[in-house]
């Protein structure tokens, strides 16, 4: 299968991490200016978004008396930085300020498209390895645990930032799965991201339980056992609940020393949301056939 045109694209805007516009601008930008430009690109392609709008989602209530010059200061930045791109800020008096880009100018736009074909591709058409295809494109495109960590200040970035990062960890659940459904062996490699994962997102079922598996189908049965033990005395001593009864069963499993596949089908069906309004994101149905060829 030939590789996809997009793999080594370089995105124009980069919100994958910190906000950045990619070319000679890069790293260049003022917090303002980065700001503005995240905001922009969240609002999508056809929503406008005038200078009253921009700056109140910048300061609120503690604008500035100048927050209207200052504002249309930082987007005149912005059509700078962006000249040596294909995206472009365009004004109307009625709208307000909007951008004109496609489906890869983004590389936010990119990752949820790569979810969406993971998806089609593992539900839909039973071809797992496309599917881990793209989801290793798609998570390959975060360049730190968290989108735009440095503009979460503003509300409307912090609730982005926040949804991404949700589909990030689907997209982190969604392939240690398909993985484990994929290959019969080689399982050994998935258990150091999962460690980390879990780490971080201690409650996390669907985490825990490909964990186990791996440990489990890797030789480190005793292991898999306390990666549950140790999860439920979580679960029971920062929620009150037990954990969900898909990790009872692998448990159950384990001890009953039942084969790699009897586990993985306790495993609940892969899934990748994506709940961005195509209307958003322009082009996804081409973007979509762009991953697929």
């Amino acid at each position: 299968m030939s590789d996809p045109r997009w793999r080594n694209v370089q995105p124009a805007i980069q919100l994958l991490g910190n906000v950045q516009v990619n070319g000679s601008w890069r790293g260049q930008l003022t917090l303002s200016s980065r700001k503005v430009l995240a905001v922009l690109t969240s609002a999508g392609a056809e929503i406008g978004m005038n200078a009253y709008n921009i700056a109140d989602h910048l300061w609120g209530s503690t604008q500035p008396a100048s927050g209207l010059q200052m504002v249309r200061s930082y987007v005149m930045t912005l059509r700078m930085a962006l000249r040596s791109t294909p995206v472009q800020i365009v004004h109307n008096r009625a709208t307000g300020y909007r951008l004109i880009l496609s489906s890869n100018d983004v590389d936010a736009y990119l990752f949820e498209a790569c979810l969406r074909n993971a998806q089609k591709s593992f539900r839909s058409e039973k071809n797992p390895q496309e599917a881990i295809r793209s989801l290793e494109v798609g998570l390959g495109m975060w360049r730190s645990e968290t989108a735009m960590p440095e503009v979460q200040d503003v509300i409307l970035l912090k609730g982005e930032a926040q949804r991404l990062q949700e589909l990030r960890l689907q997209a982190e659940e969604t392939l240690a799965e398909v993985r484990l459904r994929a290959s019969p062996r080689g399982h050994h490699s998935l258990i150091p991201r999962l460690l980390h994962l879990v780490h971080l997102y201690p409650f996390r079922e669907r985490l825990i339980a490909s964990l186990m598996i791996a440990l489990y189908s890797s030789g480190r049965r005793v292991e898999a056992l306390l990666t549950y033990s140790d999860s439920r005395l979580r679960f029971i001593e920062y929620a009150g609940v037990e954990p969900a009864i898909t990790l009872r069963r692998i448990q159950v499993a384990i001890l009953n020393s039942l084969d790699h596949d009897s586990l993985v089908s306790l495993l609940p069906e892969p899934s990748s949301g994506c709940t961005v309004p195509p209307s958003q994101v322009p082009g996804l149905s081409e973007l979509g056939q762009s991953i697929r060829g």
